[in-house]
């Protein structure tokens, strides 16, 4: 009878969790393919899989496994002395036993459809929580020294391209393990007396690895909706209103400027010196003339971490969708490459990464595509500048007149970039096609040519 009743256990799985303080369902899934179209790669690891929805699916992820064992006795004989180096694997069991009787709530975050066996599902999380908790503490102590000295053998932190390869993996949706799997796995190493609602430490060890303010606070559903906390106020009731998503803005950067208003850089309060810290500032002012944005640092994380962002603002109906409407009030001012120019001349973007114009272009069009709901952030500060006049207006025409030249010529050298690569992949992909295509020109003038002799000759 059990067995016919088999189908009933994830249902009893998701409400069975939507109680517990510590969990929140369905907090990890698979972001929508209109969300991942644009940028695949954004929401794929390719250094480190953590959980079991990416666990092995390449060939460079399953490398890592073996370098995950070793982080993982590191953090179980943290402390260093013989007895605590003895004491491991009796923590090794205290984990097991704890992460076991978890199973369902744990399994609820991921919408109860994984069909892994119990064992092997709590194995993934003890071995992927202890790497990852021994991973945010050696990425705390490297953000403060500012070197990778010190891990030179490391596996993963030996150089800084593998650095900015995984902190863009543990920030990715699809690549997250419940945040409540890293507290219990901590306090069993580490234990203290407080309830763990009140335990902050993973929160505060996180933050340190992304360099976040540390803050007495908890660390959410996992570590991508803690970045989202650590960087959001959460009074989401009766505060910004959610509502379908839109561009609002609707004059870009040079038509702004033709207006006569002008856009300079605002404050930033991030450490913006250490390429490691990607914090996004929200704090956008108008004050009737004077548009101040503070400065947007492209950095290497920068994509992956805003796109996976918005993912999850996009997947929970409560949350403040901050990130999306940045994106969209960035869409707005920007449409072609004349804005971005003009905003790196001002300051405001400062493109710290190997980003060409037209990637940038690319990602500023597409950042936004599949989302549904935004916020109200800047729905009054876009209507101020939708309906800005100039006090002369005709000396706004020279400026735009030039911006639209601009636009065109983008347009049409994208399309002749784009009609110019069909025509070499799909029509000349070899030597004995380029002389046929060539013939077939030849061939097409002198049948005009000798069509046009003859009507001549007739007349």
């Amino acid at each position: 009878m059990e067995s016919d009743l088999s189908w009933m256990v994830p249902i009893e799985v998701m409400l069975g969790s939507l109680n517990h303080g510590e969990v929140q369902a369905c907090s990890i899934s698979s972001v929508p393919d209109e969300i991942r179209d644009p940028n695949d790669d954004a929401y794929k690891p390719k250094l480190v899989s953590i959980g079991p929805l990416h666990r092995g699916t390449t060939r460079h992820l399953q490398l890592m496994e073996e370098p995950k064992w070793h982080y993982m006795r590191e953090f179980l004989d943290r402390k260093g002395s013989q007895e605590q180096t003895r004491r491991s694997e009796l923590r090794l069991r205290d984990c097991g036993m704890e992460i076991l009787k978890m199973d369902k709530v744990i399994r609820a975050s991921y919408g109860g459809n994984i069909e892994l066996e119990p064992h092997e599902f709590a194995k993934i999380m003890i071995v992927d929580g202890c790497f990852l908790l021994e991973l945010l503490i050696r990425l705390g102590s490297y953000m403060e020294n500012k070197t990778n000295s010190t891990y030179s053998e490391d596996p993963i932190l030996e150089t800084e391209e593998k650095v900015f390869s995984v902190l863009n993996d543990i920030t990715m949706l699809e690549n997250q393990i419940p945040f409540i799997v890293l507290k219990k796995l901590y306090r069993k190493v580490f234990p203290n007396g407080t309830e763990i609602k009140d335990d902050h430490r993973v929160a505060d060890i996180v933050r340190k690895a992304f360099g976040y303010p540390l803050m007495n606070s908890s660390g959410g559903a996992h570590i991508l909706h803690l970045m989202h906390l650590s960087t959001i106020e959460q009074n989401q009731h009766g505060s910004k209103e959610v509502k379908k998503a839109s561009k609002e803005l609707v004059r870009c950067a040079a038509r702004l400027k033709a207006t006569g208003i002008m856009i300079q850089p605002g404050n930033n309060s991030s450490n913006l010196d250490n390429k490691l810290v990607d914090v996004f500032n929200f704090d956008i002012n108008f004050n009737g003339k004077v548009l101040e944005i503070p400065v947007l640092h492209i950095k290497e994380t920068t994509e992956v971490k805003w796109r996976n962002l918005i993912a999850w603002e996009q997947s929970r109906i409560w949350i403040r969708c901050k990130y999306t409407s940045y994106a969209l009030f960035f869409q707005g001012l920007i449409c072609c490459k004349h804005d971005i120019e003009l905003l790196e001349e001002n300051g405001v973007i400062v493109n710290e990464s190997k980003k060409s114009k037209e990637d940038l272009l690319t990602l500023f069009r597409t950042i936004c595509e599949g989302v549904e709901h935004m916020d109200s952030s800047y729905s009054e500060l876009c209507v101020s500048l939708n309906e800005y006049k100039r006090a002369k207006p005709w000396r706004k025409w020279p400026i735009v007149t030039w911006h639209l030249c601009r636009v065109i010529f983008e347009i049409v050298v994208y399309y002749w970039k784009n009609w110019f690569t069909i025509l070499i992949r799909d029509h000349v992909p070899t030597v004995w096609k380029l002389i046929g295509v060539l013939a077939a020109i030849v061939l097409l003038a002198l049948t005009i040519a000798q069509t046009y002799y003859s009507a001549h000759s007739s007349h």
